[in-house]
């Protein structure tokens, strides 16, 4: 029997079921791993993103709505030292577009993985209904694209360099709740 034979009877395999692996994270044609400020800005900013307002120390804010990809509205660049360390779009958690997103997240990177409990491929993640949770996909030199549907609150898409989202103390590194910081925190 031929290995051609043998085979006929396995499920094909699409792209979209093939994890990155090892591939490394971009965004607007930008290798986010050590990008620099600078050019990620350019990059987005010729693909479609309008800047907003920028404080000097702050992150930069961009309206996504006109870039041309479904459901982003909102993009933040959290930088470190003029480096890339995240960059959080909030989108649309419901609807046609939302469904078009995840749609091309999948055919683009492959099935997420849960990361909330066992860790696992998640295959109805590109299905009709946004599914509550957060998922994520892992490149090469820690970096991490993670996808947050909260039952509450706004869905996210974050592209993190997770190491240096953990020394700055970000939320996106994980995908967790950002939580009340200061006097907030103690009044209950």
């Amino acid at each position: 029997m031929t290995l051609l034979a043998m085979l006929w009877w396995l499920p094909p395999v699409s792209a979209a079921e093939v994890a990155p692996g090892s591939g490394e994270l971009t965004l607007y044609g930008v290798r986010l791993k050590d990008a620099s400020v600078a050019a990620f800005v350019s990059a987005a900013t010729a693909a479609g993103a309008r800047q907003l307002e920028r404080r000097p120390e702050g992150p930069v804010a961009f309206d996504t709505r006109d870039a041309g990809v479904p459901a982003l509205q909102r993009l933040t660049l959290i930088a470190d030292q003029g480096g890339f360390v995240s960059a959080q779009f909030i989108i649309k958690s419901y609807g046609q577009e939302n469904e078009a997103l995840r749609q091309l997240l999948v055919q683009k990177y492959g099935l997420p993985t849960t990361a909330d409990g066992a860790r696992r491929p998640f295959p109805s993640f590109a299905g009709r209904f946004a599914p509550r949770g957060t998922y994520d996909w892992d490149f090469a030199g820690g970096m991490k694209l993670i996808y947050r549907q909260p039952a509450i609150g706004d869905a996210t898409l974050s592209y993190t360099d997770v190491e240096k989202a953990r020394r700055l103390g970000s939320p996106a590194a994980s995908g967790a709740e950002p939580r009340a910081k200061g006097d907030l925190a103690d009044r209950f």
